[in-house]
């Protein structure tokens, strides 16, 4: 393969991931809340309590 093949080819390759992670930023951007923010931007006394409702249909040892 010849060089100027190869540079086309590679700069396809990576236009095509760049729009391809522009597209999934966009996507987990539109599908958050807009009042969400980053972990670690929260200190522990804001962070809401998770609560875990288990059925209890697991086995038992």
């Amino acid at each position: 393969m010849n060089k100027i093949t190869r540079k086309i080819i590679s700069g396809t390759v990576i236009v095509g991931c760049a729009a391809f992670a522009l597209t999934a930023l966009t996507h987990i951007r539109s599908k958050s809340d807009e009042t969400s923010m980053p972990v670690s931007l929260m200190s522990y006394q804001d962070e809401k309590p998770i609560i875990v409702l288990d059925a209890g249909h697991g086995e038992h040892a």
